[in-house]
């Protein structure tokens, strides 16, 4: 019978299972963005934060306008606006703008808005 620990610690070592103090930081991010950023958000802005937001890996979400836009129930147009207004106002980082043969975009999301918005 092999020892219940080691399959954890293996699982830790593959980044299966987070942290207590990554899920800890998680939910502090998703409760400042709450407390301290939505108000005055759209649907749309709010659904296209809190998607890219339960896709970020490694620091960044990898996912395509049209792919955000059909899990929300809205247009790609109000995606494409949403990613716009909320990179305005610091909430949101085009890392990198995807496209037709191009791949996916990539977005880094952040909490707060920028102290000047």
């Amino acid at each position: 019978m092999s020892n219940p620990t080691q399959g954890n610690e293996t699982s830790k070592a593959k980044g299966h299972k987070p942290s207590h103090k990554a899920t800890r930081d998680r939910f502090a991010v998703l409760n400042e963005f709450v407390d301290l950023s939505l108000q005055g958000l759209t649907r749309a802005e709010i659904g296209t934060w809190l998607v890219l937001y339960r896709d970020t890996r490694n620091g960044t979400a990898k996912t395509s306008q049209g792919h955000i836009a059909k899990r929300l129930g809205v247009s790609s147009r109000s995606v494409r606006n949403a990613i716009s207004k909320l990179a305005d106002l610091g909430l949101l980082v085009v890392v990198y703008q995807g496209g037709l043969n191009k791949g996916l975009s990539v977005y880094r999301v952040a909490s707060l808005r920028n102290p000047s918005s």
